[in-house]
């Protein structure tokens, strides 16, 4: 065949997949639980209230519901559709807030090239592709603000991106995804110090609620963290970063919802953390190619259809007033067992509410549940079974680290390896674009 016709054939194959692709694959290929702070994960400490009456909690353990017929909603990702199974790290060596950055007032930098490498090895080993870490939380470590209480954001503190590139570029070796959580609820905690959280954990509400703080951060954290090379790639373009996610468990500062958590000293409008997510979801979308979440902390708000649920206020619908571009490429709940419910007049768990039943239009990860299943009332292989039947996108261990009463590594590692095994076809995660699904790209326009 003459080279000009093959050329022509290939470029007509080339398009044909690209229509065929769904929006996110077409933009790749183009009562809660109490924990210690800051080693524990921050949670709220009464049970969320509702939008419509519900019952009393209850503690009925979720009663796992029969493996549908149709197909798991599975996450495009590199021309392949996949279930992503992993944990979340979600901080290394007790360093909440400063793994990458460095908490300047006692020197703590956490972040071990070797301790990462061994952590994906034992990810991998057991057939999990995905990790998910977090990266502000509070503020404590970086951003740079330019005031104790609250302030603009100026930089990002010299060890953050060396630090961060080095863990992108050992997940390529090891054949691991990323999601990134940019900030944790406790970012508006009260302001503290130097004998306390540091000088800087706390009090951003100026990000989520001032449009210039917003810019600053913008400007002087996030897009020189997109931009930033590794690999040949930028950050942003890496084929190893999954995902960002905009903020982990938002609702809990969240006023109209009626759970602010009683730490929060900035709560906020539904209004003002919708426009929050968006832009940011926005700017990482036109500067990045990879995908944006929210780290939800229950079904509760992310479903219209579940017993008892106040409504999905993450949807196309909520976000893209704010920013066009600014919608999430998936959902990521999570799943606790104050969220079982009575299962009559409510229940925000996922092994009673199927992808299907909770009305969900895009694909859903479950972001965290306990590694150790205690608190959900079943056994963790029977957990990781009935999140995948019931159609959603992937499972994430709370947590590696083991940071609080949830469990570790240890706790988690032998279900995580059998039921990877037994779904092998869909928690291998590759990449089958080939090299051009993502180019190397050291600059942005």
């Amino acid at each position: 065949m003459k080279p000009i016709r093959l050329l022509i054939l290939l470029l007509i194959l080339v398009a044909a997949i690209a229509a065929a692709m769904p929006p996110a694959v077409a933009r790749l290929a183009s009562a809660p639980q109490p924990a210690a702070q800051p080693t524990g994960r921050p949670m709220p400490t009464a049970p969320p209230a509702t939008r419509v009456a519900t019952a009393p909690p209850s503690t009925t353990p979720a009663t796992p519901q029969p493996t549908p017929h149709s197909p798991t909603a599975l996450l495009p990702f590199q021309c392949g559709a996949w279930f992503f199974s992993g944990a979340n790290v979600p901080w290394q060596n007790g360093g909440y807030g400063a793994d990458f950055a460095t908490v300047e007032e006692w020197g703590q930098h956490t972040y071990s090239p070797v301790d990462t490498a061994a952590t994906y090895a034992d990810l991998t080993a057991a057939g999990a592709h995905t990790a998910r870490w977090w990266l502000f939380t509070d503020g404590r470590g970086a951003p740079e603000f330019d005031a104790l209480a609250g302030g603009q954001v100026t930089s990002l503190d010299a060890d953050f991106l060396p630090s961060l590139a080095s863990a992108i570029s050992l997940a390529a070796q090891h054949d691991v995804y990323l999601v990134l959580t940019l900030w944790d609820f406790s970012m508006l905690f009260a302001d503290s110090d130097v004998n306390g959280r540091g000088e800087h954990a706390g009090y951003h509400g100026n990000l989520i609620t001032h449009a210039a703080d917003r810019q600053g951060f913008i400007d002087n954290a996030l897009l020189p963290m997109l931009m930033y090379p590794v690999d040949g790639y930028t950050i942003g373009t890496h084929p190893n970063v999954l995902a960002w996610e905009i903020i982990n468990e938002p609702e809990w500062v969240i006023t109209e919802l009626g759970a602010v958590d009683g730490r929060v000293v900035q709560p906020v409008s539904l209004a003002q953390m919708q426009r929050f997510v968006a832009e940011l979801a926005a700017v990482i979308h036109q500067h990045s190619s990879q995908l944006v979440t929210v780290g939800s902390a229950s079904l509760k708000w992310n479903s219209d259809t579940v017993p008892g649920a106040y409504g999905n206020i993450w949807d196309d619908a909520d976000l893209a007033p704010f920013a066009a571009a600014g919608t999430l490429d998936f959902y990521q709940v999570h799943y606790y067992g104050w969220m079982n419910g009575d299962e009559v007049n409510w229940s925000y768990s996922p092994v009673f509410n199927t992808f299907a039943a909770a009305g969900l239009d895009k694909p859903t990860v479950v972001g965290e549940f306990p590694a150790n299943g205690l608190d959900v009332g079943i056994a963790l292989p029977a957990l990781l079974e009935a999140i995948y039947a019931n159609g959603y996108a992937g499972a994430w261990t709370w947590s590696y680290e083991g940071v609080d009463g949830h469990g570790s590594w240890a706790d988690s590692v032998a279900a995580l390896a059998a039921f990877n095994q037994a779904h092998a076809a869909e928690t291998a995660v590759a990449n089958l674009c080939g090299q051009l699904s993502f180019l190397p790209l050291i600059s942005h326009r």
